[in-house]
């Protein structure tokens, strides 16, 4: 790993604007480029919206990689020079995935489909079967998208592949609210922190933020953290995007509630620093030959 700069694009997203949601991301990208950004990544179908999912007219917006929507984020990375990651709803092998393209010097270079898939959103998505790490030249990479990153498992398995950056782009609601903010921010800190620390990478959260289009409001208050999933309140973002370095410190936060394009210098000497620590790289230390039960 080099030292890098990214950029995390905190968007609202309406589901189904594909036009108007794709000028936030031109607009975005374009800011992050002239702030000397190498990698900019948006939230969990940030270029569709998230869908209802008993809205089958969804579907009717869901893309896919040989669309206009996926050419024109390509274009966008030719002149920026940017990597850009950005979300949709794919239609691909006649099933539909929650994926996060990824664009790269006026094309698309790879994709990721979200590969753990709660029973809320199996009515809706297929699961995808791979965990890719991508190339940059100044650090190596991998998605993790939303629910994904309740499985340590699979950031072990980025890692052990060569992942130095994990950007985990998320549609996680809350209210858009002081205290919905507070509880997302709890909630991740369970459990990014151990996913940062126990395998020695930068994880990277960006969240949509605001209404999409279709919000139900809740009858009742949040009452706790515990409660900050929300299935009740799909279509309602509170953002909380943060950076969290390889010993798990938060070393930057967008702004809360609002949207927001956090820019982070990734330090390539805090990574190695862990790496090299002969106590803290924890990979070193490993016993395959305990963990049958994971296979």
């Amino acid at each position: 790993m080099k030292d890098i700069r990214i950029a995390l694009g905190q968007l609202t997203c309406l589901v189904g604007d594909l036009e108007g949601n794709l000028a936030k991301h031109c607009e975005f990208t374009r800011m992050a480029a002239r702030e000397g950004a190498e990698i900019i990544c948006f939230p969990e179908s940030s270029l569709t919206g998230y869908p209802k999912y008993e809205d089958k007219k969804m579907k009717e917006h869901a893309q896919s990689v040989d669309d206009p929507l996926a050419f024109a984020l390509a274009d966008l990375s030719k002149e920026t020079g940017l990597t850009v990651l950005a979300g949709i709803i794919e239609v691909g092998d006649q099933v539909v995935y929650n994926t996060q393209l990824v664009a790269d010097a006026g094309r698309i270079v790879g994709v990721y489909r979200k590969t753990h898939i709660a029973e809320s959103e199996a009515i809706f998505f297929a699961s995808g079967g791979d965990l890719p790490v991508f190339s940059h030249s100044s650090a190596k990479y991998g998605v993790q998208i939303c629910y994904d990153n309740h499985f340590p498992e699979a950031a072990r398995t980025l890692a052990l592949r060569g992942a130095e950056i994990i950007f985990c782009p998320y549609a996680s609601p809350g209210p858009c609210t002081q205290l919905g903010y507070e509880a997302k921010q709890a909630r991740w800190l369970r459990y990014q922190t151990a996913r940062a620390f126990d395998n020695s990478v930068y994880m990277c959260l960006v969240n949509q933020v605001g209404e999409c289009g279709y919000t139900k409001k809740l009858k009742r208050p949040i009452e706790s953290t515990p409660e900050d999933t929300h299935p009740d309140l799909l279509g309602e973002f509170p953002g909380g995007s943060m950076v969290l370095d390889p010993w798990g410190n938060v070393v930057a936060r967008a702004k809360p509630e609002v949207e927001d394009l956090l820019i982070v210098d990734l330090e390539a000497a805090t990574l190695y620093q862990k790496r090299e620590d002969s106590l803290n790289f924890f990979t070193r230390y490993r016993r395959p030959d305990l963990y049958g039960e994971l296979c």
